[in-house]
């Protein structure tokens, strides 16, 4: 090992904002940026040995690796995530953590499981449960896509006859179908916690076009200095819940504006919380690694 430590940043799009900005850090704090493609990486094991190799070579080892990993490509992240922590690598979210929280109905079980408060959903996967989820709902309802994420594959239904045509597609196409109830307000919170503590939020609104608040999907975001400290403590239950070290908690009040948690993300965005908030995110990222890894 060498004694500059590595910390390998990974990544599909070395363009992304928040890829450039991870390996900025990096490289200030005296460490050695590493940018890596997941889709170049080839996986081995023989016997009790496992190697990974990149572009023919074997990859070096490295001290820390943050992944920077898309839903599309969850099960090769975590495939990648595992080899990294048998190697001895610090992984900035596990491979069962990753998993846990981009399952959109499977996170929420895990942090209703642990006392946290989530909006009310329902799963099924057959058509004749869908009176069922309808009378338990009501209209209007969100459909959300159990993989998806910056507000794609989310579908608002205002009327029992569109939910009923929204339902039976999704039913025909994937053969599943979640569904919320809908939360009416045009904002939600975002915050983010690292290590268990809450290092910065911000509150999004959603465009007067769209219902989603995602800033993927136009909405619009600004600082939120003044969280509740009932708040901050769910985010940092929500993030512990689903064993993520690094997390994206989204928040929305409910009729009694008690916090109900929406989902969390582990590979949260740094752009609209750095620029919103004013807080070096990415520094404290590479901050708090660069001790964990002194004390190790």
């Amino acid at each position: 090992m060498s004694e500059t430590p590595r910390i390998a940043v990974l990544s599909r799009f070395p363009g992304l904002y928040s890829t450039q900005r991870l390996l900025q850090v990096v490289d200030a704090a005296g460490m050695e940026a590493v940018l890596l493609a997941p889709e170049q990486c080839l996986l081995t094991v023989n016997g009790v040995h496992a190697d990974l190799y990149v572009q023919g070579e074997k990859f070096p080892y490295c001290a820390a690796i943050i992944p920077r990993i898309g839903g599309p490509i969850t099960a090769l992240g975590a495939r990648l995530l595992r080899y990294f922590a048998g190697a001895g690598t610090f992984c900035l979210n596990s491979a069962e953590a990753l998993q846990l929280a981009r399952d959109k109905f499977a996170s929420l079980q895990a942090l209703a499981a642990a006392g946290i408060a989530v909006p009310q959903t329902v799963y099924f996967t057959e058509s004749r449960q869908k009176e069922l989820a309808l009378q338990m709902l009501g209209t209007p309802l969100v459909h959300k896509i159990l993989q998806g994420s910056q507000g794609v594959g989310v579908s608002l239904a205002e009327t029992p006859v569109a939910a009923r045509g929204m339902l039976d597609t999704f039913l025909s196409l994937q053969h599943e179908a979640m569904v919320q109830r809908f939360l009416p307000g045009r904002q939600d919170v975002r915050v983010i916690v690292l290590f268990g503590e809450v290092v910065a939020a911000m509150r999004r609104e959603s465009a007067a076009e769209d219902f989603r608040s995602n800033l993927h999907c136009g909405g619009r975001a600004s600082a939120f200095p003044d969280l509740p400290e009932s708040w901050a403590d769910i985010s940092r239950k929500a993030a512990v819940a689903l064993g993520l070290d690094f997390a994206g908690v989204d928040l929305m009040a409910d009729a009694d504006q008690n916090a109900l948690v929406l989902e969390v993300n582990p590979v949260p965005s740094l752009e609209g919380i750095e620029k919103s908030s004013g807080v070096d995110v990415a520094g404290r990222v590479i901050t708090a690694l660069k001790l964990r890894l002194a004390s190790a």
